[in-house]
């Protein structure tokens, strides 16, 4: 799998379905892996399955879980004080529990995403708890890859690119994720600027120029769209991506209501499409 390209599916489009539906969808698109996240294992587990039951049933379907979302904990606050029941489900994880899920499924890829409220912990800190998960995390072989996002405590590339580069660690990189690049107003320039060994995965997420809902947390995870579906620069982020980058691991995001209403295998077909088209473009 070194050589080829990783095809994820990020189950946002079938948030709403158990895990056995993330895997239908992750098939019906032609995707090469699967993405888990604590709240996901959580529901699975209360259905009956445990973490080998999982992990066998995505190899089973030709999908393998290779991939974790989201860490939290290598920051000393977990998740804001606001944040819904869903959301502290899947951040509100102590490490150890996140690395011993990680552990039993044999994931490659760690999303850490700073979950904290913007300007409340200093950059030195932030560096040494990123180098420290790294640490954690590299004798089993596993990248820590860093997703900002405009709402929380990591806002834009650049915070991001700081921690990852202070970390200075082999086995770390910056998550792309095109929907929150475009809406925290990131620079291209810097985009280009960054060794390609740290920019490995990139997630496909199209929306709107302007805010739609009440507030930037409703439009990230209500109104985003298929990528090329939408008003933002995914095909050109994509191709900057693709020619400064290592890009091993690709697949969309979409967290919106109109993915909520899809069927499971609509869903992940119009998942796979939408990403073809954008690798075609």
């Amino acid at each position: 799998m070194a050589d080829a390209m990783d095809f994820v599916f990020w189950p946002a489009c079938v948030r709403l379905r158990p895990f056995r539906e993330h895997v239908d969808a992750a098939v019906a698109g032609g995707f090469t892996s699967l993405v888990v996240s604590t709240d996901t294992i959580d529901e699975a587990v209360q259905s009956g399955l445990s973490l080998a039951e999982m992990k066998r049933i995505a190899e089973d379907a030709g999908v393998p879980i290779r991939h974790y979302d989201s860490l939290t904990a290598w920051a000393p606050i977990r998740l804001p004080s606001w944040a819904p029941p869903r959301m502290r489900a899947r951040f509100d994880v102590p490490m150890t529990r996140a690395l011993d899920i990680c552990d039993a499924l044999h994931v490659t890829n760690i999303v850490a995403v700073a979950a904290f409220p913007r300007n409340t912990v200093d950059l030195d800190q932030l560096i040494e708890g990123f180098s420290d998960l790294c640490d954690r995390v590299a004798k089993a072989g596993m990248r820590a890859e860093l997703e900002f996002m405009p709402i929380l405590g990591v806002p834009d590339l650049v915070t991001a690119w700081d921690i990852v580069r202070g970390s200075a660690r082999k086995n770390s990189g910056i998550m792309l994720d095109t929907w929150h690049f475009a809406k925290s107003g990131s620079s291209i320039e810097l985009l280009r600027s960054i060794p390609g060994e740290y920019l490995g995965s990139i997630q496909l997420s199209d929306g709107y120029a302007d805010l739609r809902g009440k507030d930037l947390f409703e439009d990230m995870i209500q109104w985003r769209e298929f990528p090329g579906e939408g008003e933002l620069p995914v095909l050109d982020l994509f191709k900057i991506a693709s020619s400064v980058g290592k890009l091993r691991h690709v697949g969309p995001e979409v967290f919106s209501k109109r993915a909520d209403g899809m069927a499971t295998r609509e869903a992940g077909v119009r998942s796979g499409a939408a990403m073809r088209a954008i690798l075609a473009g």
